[in-house]
């Protein structure tokens, strides 16, 4: 391939760029590591204005007994999601950071909401806490994507990221 003049390198030195650190995606693609679970919305429970989706249970440590449960509902009425977050450690040796991630996408697969939790876990501990979050897109949701992973970098992990994609939901 022929460069031919300044538009010609500053163009390849963008697309190096680009390719080298990629823009903040919608969806799970800048979410390292996660073992994730994608949830249509037409497999979710539809009753009165309420979407509830299956329940996500999955092992934060493939080789322990520690489990992430996620319960979502839904009010396409209100724009509200509510989401419950349970960890069980049933390993009585074993402390963890753990992260939980859930993204609402719409039908081209834009954020529409962002949940991000890293919690510390004790040996034998169970953590449970319910959120609330709103969007007056909520309606147009097509899927939930609910991924988790042990923090193995503690405290803090992902909490940049997390803050990069809700920026760019406001936007």
């Amino acid at each position: 391939m022929a460069v031919k003049g300044p538009p010609a390198i500053v163009a390849i030195i963008l697309l190096a760029l680009c390719a080298a650190h990629p823009a903040l995606a919608d969806g799970r693609a800048d979410w390292h590591d996660y073992a994730w679970k994608a949830v249509e919305i037409e497999t979710c429970t539809a009753a009165a204005g309420v979407v509830t989706c299956p329940l996500y249970h999955q092992k934060w440590d493939w080789k322990r007994n520690q489990w992430v449960d996620i319960e979502i509902a839904m009010d396409l009425r209100t724009g509200t999601l509510q989401l419950s977050q349970r960890l069980t450690n049933n390993d009585s040796h074993d402390d963890d950071y753990v992260c939980v991630t859930a993204l609402v996408l719409d039908a081209a697969g834009l954020n529409l909401l962002a949940h991000h939790q890293n919690w510390h876990i004790d040996a034998g501990q169970v953590i449970s806490k319910s959120f609330t979050y709103a969007s007056p897109e909520l309606a147009k949701a097509a899927s939930v994507h609910i991924g988790s992973k042990q923090c193995r970098k503690g405290a803090g992990q992902d909490d940049a990221l997390y803050a990069r994609v809700l920026a760019g939901i406001q936007n």
